[in-house]
């Protein structure tokens, strides 16, 4: 095996052991939040997508439109674990 086979696989078992030690998380919560190109309105958008990103919400992609963009925002939480049972719920 050469230098460049070894490497290669001495990635692939890092990025293993990194998934490995990855939380498990659920997307629970979408939002979306349009941002016109307005100097008067942009800052309604700006304050809401604020408001979400210090609520816990991430940026998941952002669409361009022609008066402006609209963001994805998404809440992720850790995932439980825990066997619902009928007794448990």
């Amino acid at each position: 095996m050469d230098k460049e086979e070894y490497s290669k696989i001495e990635k692939i078992e890092k990025d293993i052991r990194l998934l490995k030690k990855k939380k498990p998380r659920k997307l629970r919560k979408i939002k979306f939040v349009g941002v016109a190109f307005d100097p008067q309105k942009y800052k309604t958008g700006e304050t809401e997508i604020n408001d979400a990103l210090s609520q816990g919400y991430e940026v998941l992609q952002d669409f361009v439109t022609g008066g402006g963009i609209v963001m994805q925002l998404g809440k992720w939480e850790k995932e439980d674990k825990t066997v619902k049972t009928k007794w448990n719920n």
